[in-house]
């Protein structure tokens, strides 16, 4: 009978999952002999109970697979209002405290001779995020009630996790109760956004705002799908009375026109002030217009020198100059710098350019006026840059300029009849042969900057206001024809390369350097950079998981993947070691190498996710080649991760912007985001994102 009982016990034992936390059994054979006993005498549905241990898990279903919706304290009293027993032979109680509902495993709930009703189960929570709204149910579709404040402390009545997988608690606000996301209180989900993904702070709903633009669209819904109701003047003032904020980031508000009449508006097409309404012209050869006040946001339009531009309100950027919101020719809004407008009507000399000053004597005056005084006499032969024009009260024309020691200084038009454009000529062309690979260079006649662009049918366009090109004299291998088109004073260059050939550029300052190359991975060169390093951790997740460490890791598997191909790979680091970030763009800069590409993890929320890469055309003069290079890598490497897609984004980090090659930055997952962690530390995550990085280095390579 003693073994018949042994064996009994041993085998209930089996049954029982290991259960974390306040679930956690003791699973000797006198303890669950004693909890069989226990067990015998269940508690009847409809009465109340007693948690009977602390940090109790209330669970959506019977078992310890199911998710956890709060825990209890000890003497907690709750009321049973069903109970099951699982395939396991657990039984669990489905009990009600407050407005939660769940399953407790019976080990931890006990029968109270207090029949009274459950008290409501509360929590005070802390806020962190700055401003969080409040709203109506728990998606971000619903309407905003309310506003919550970092540090306010609110109570929480309820718990819900929708069908995204997004936490929200229902609130008790006093004179309302509405739902706020997870985020608002996680200390670590709310640091200063990085460049460009700034969430708009949209105005109060009961506040007034004015329109942006003539013609503003009010629709009736909150896309642009949906039709016109109305068209606002520019300057128009109406009130907020509900936003809308698309899963993408856009945010729309929803506007009282008048009594009768309301609808929906993007929000960044009004400001709580009335528009400035002035009138700028174009000072550069081409300017970007961006998303938004500084160079890290992406370019939306361009516009030419001389070009009028309407600015609607300005505002202050990260880099330190004034922004100015346009609205464009095609009547949309974007963003351009102060330094590349004025606003009086162009003309003459280029800004950004350089002239050789032709005549002696010539004074540069501290400001504008003859009544400044003379700062510099220029002296003839010497090199200015041009950087702006006024015209002052007396209708004068002065031009902003840069003398060659460097001072800056204003000179009168009419003094500078004489000064000469500097020549851009591509000089004295050479075929050379290094490591095995062919090269074509140019001597270039000063520093000047090319542009290029590639064409259909395997056609490279080089361009940039050159005033003169010399053509190879024989055939160059790879290439079938070089040719030369003027406009105006200007030329440009287009090669024709042989089927089956690409190339990579180097823009250095006496000489223009293109290398030929066949199609494929096999006998390039490629830089690998592990972000971060030594001392600079990056950043961290939840379990203590460092950036360093898994872009490193997966940096070795990614060159590891390269040489199959037959390239060759260079490493910024290969252990853990720091770099400055100016000495991981030296090894590239000096190097001969055809492509740069930095490893690194994302960090935000603990709701995060995703895969994204960076590139920069700003100042990288390789920037087109980036960006192609940068879509062939996201597009193979979400394919090989199953990762979300966040896409391929003009950034203005340090190791693109201050590269000369092609160059790109992966963000392979959010290590701030558990799920993303746990991957990020997984070897064969880091294994796929090593082929799918590869993948896309051999269609960058197998295409023009």
């Amino acid at each position: 009978m003693k073994k018949l009982i042994a064996s009994s016990v041993l085998a209930t034992a089996a049954l029982f999952p290991a259960i974390v936390q306040a679930e956690s059994l003791d699973t000797s054979a006198s303890t669950l002999v004693e909890q069989i006993k226990t067990n015998s005498s269940m508690i009847q549905t409809g009465k109340n109970a007693l948690i009977t241990e602390n940090n109790v898990n209330v669970r959506k279903g019977a078992t310890t697979s199911y998710q956890v919706v709060t825990k209890l304290s000890k003497n907690t009293v709750v009321k049973v209002i069903d109970s099951f027993t699982n395939s396991t032979g657990e039984l669990w109680y489905r009990i009600e405290v407050g407005s939660v509902k769940g399953w407790v495993i019976q080990d931890y709930v006990a029968p109270s001779n207090d029949d009274k009703p459950a008290p409501p189960s509360t929590e005070v929570k802390t806020i962190y995020a700055a401003k969080a709204p409040v709203r109506k149910g728990a998606t971000n579709s619903y309407s905003i009630v309310s506003y919550v404040y970092q540090n306010q402390k609110v109570t929480i009545i309820d718990t819900f996790k929708n069908a995204a997988g997004e936490t929200w608690y229902r609130a008790d606000l006093g004179s309302l109760k509405g739902w706020i996301h997870q985020d608002a209180f996680d200390s670590t989900a709310n640091p200063p956004s990085p460049p460009g993904s700034e969430t708009t702070d949209l105005p109060d709903i009961g506040s007034y705002v004015y329109s942006g633009q003539n013609g503003l669209d009010v629709r009736k819904g909150a896309t642009t799908s949906y039709a016109s109701v109305y068209k606002l003047s520019l300057n128009q003032k109406v009130k907020v009375i509900d936003h809308f904020t698309h899963t993408d980031g856009t945010a729309w508000l929803r506007v009282e026109v008048n009594s009768s009449l309301a609808g929906w508006i993007p929000a960044d097409s009004v400001s709580t002030s009335e528009s400035l309404n002035l009138d700028l012209y174009v000072t550069a050869d081409v300017a970007n217009l961006r998303s938004g006040p500084s160079t890290s946001y992406s370019i939306l339009d361009q516009a030419t020198k001389g070009s009028l531009l309407n600015a609607v309100k300005s505002e202050k950027g990260s880099d330190g100059h004034v922004w100015y919101q346009v609205l464009t020719s095609s009547n949309q809004l974007a963003w351009i710098s102060e330094t590349i407008v004025s606003t009086q009507e162009q003309t003459g000399y280029s800004v950004g350019s350089k002239y050789i000053v032709g005549a002696a004597n010539i004074n540069l005056r501290s400001g504008a006026s003859t009544q400044y005084k003379v700062a510099e006499v220029l002296k003839k032969g010497t090199t200015v840059t041009i950087l702006g024009e006024f015209k002052n009260s007396l209708g004068q024309q002065w031009y902003n300029i840069l003398s060659s020691s460097g001072k800056k200084g204003w000179v009168l038009s009419s003094d500078m009849a004489s000064f000469q454009l500097v020549s851009k000529k591509l000089l004295s062309p050479t075929v050379t042969t290094s490591g095995g690979d062919q090269y074509l260079n140019w001597k270039k006649a000063s520093n000047f900057s090319v542009s290029y662009t590639t064409l259909s049918s395997n056609r490279l366009k080089l361009t940039g206001g050159l005033t003169d090109v010399e053509l190879p004299s024989g055939k160059v291998p790879g290439i079938q024809s070089v040719e030369t088109f003027a406009s105006g004073a200007e030329k440009s260059v287009v090669l024709t390369f042989e089927p089956g050939y690409s190339f990579t550029m180097r823009n250095y300052n006496d000489k223009l350097s293109i290398k030929i190359v066949p199609f494929g991975l096999k006998g390039k060169t490629i830089i690998i950079d592990a972000g971060h390093g030594g001392k600079d951790s990056g950043a961290v997740g939840p379990t203590g998981i460092k950036e360093k460490n898994v872009v490193l890791s997966t940096a070795l598997a990614l060159k590891e993947e390269i040489e199959k191909y037959g390239a060759t790979v260079i490493m910024t680091r290969s252990t853990d070691v720091f770099l400055e970030l100016s000495e991981r763009t030296d090894i590239a800069n000096r190097s001969s190498a055809d492509a740069f590409i930095s490893v690194h993890a994302d960090s935000f929320s603990s709701s995060s996710n995703g895969s994204t890469t960076y590139y920069n055309s700003t100042v990288n003069f390789n920037g087109p080649r980036s960006k192609t290079l940068g879509s062939a890598v996201q597009k193979n490497m979400i394919s090989s991760l199953s990762t979300y897609n966040r896409g391929v984004k003009e950034q203005n980090f340090y190791v693109n912007r201050m590269n000369d090659l092609p160059s790109i930055l992966v963000e392979l997952a959010f290590i701030s985001n558990p799920k993303e962690e746990k991957l990020l530390n997984s070897s064969d995550f880091r294994k796929k994102a090593a082929v799918g990085i590869t993948n896309g280095l051999e269609e960058y390579f197998n295409n023009f």
